[in-house]
């Protein structure tokens, strides 16, 4: 059997609200599918599995991406266009950051040390 390519799939309310969101996270609009569809490109995927005691409600699914440079400059560049960034938390991988979409999806900007 051939590997499978991962697809993240975010529910939203608003699709232009949300692209632009997504475009100032890095990622490129790679295919609209009409009003309800939109696929983006970005780098290679990882699927990963955390173990936790209590699972969150109401999902159970976390979407986390890995920085490519400091945290400092990208809650600067967040911020700078509007988005509203936590603070920066230690973590025992690196660092991380979490902001969340127009509907309020948390979403985590890890630095990995």
């Amino acid at each position: 059997m051939g590997g499978m390519q991962l697809q993240t799939i975010i529910y939203v309310s608003d699709m232009e609200q949300s692209i632009a969101f997504f475009e100032t996270l890095g990622f490129t609009v790679a295919y609209r599918g009409g009003p309800t569809w939109t696929a983006f490109a970005g780098r290679d995927g990882v699927l990963a599995l955390h173990l936790l005691e209590e699972l969150p409600e109401p999902g159970r699914v976390a979407v986390s991406l890995v920085a490519d440079r400091d945290l400092e400059a990208v809650a600067a560049d967040l911020g700078g266009a509007g988005i509203q960034v936590g603070e920066i938390q230690e973590q025992p991988f690196g660092r991380s950051v979490v902001v969340r979409d127009p509907d309020g999806l948390p979403i985590q900007i890890n630095e990995h040390s």
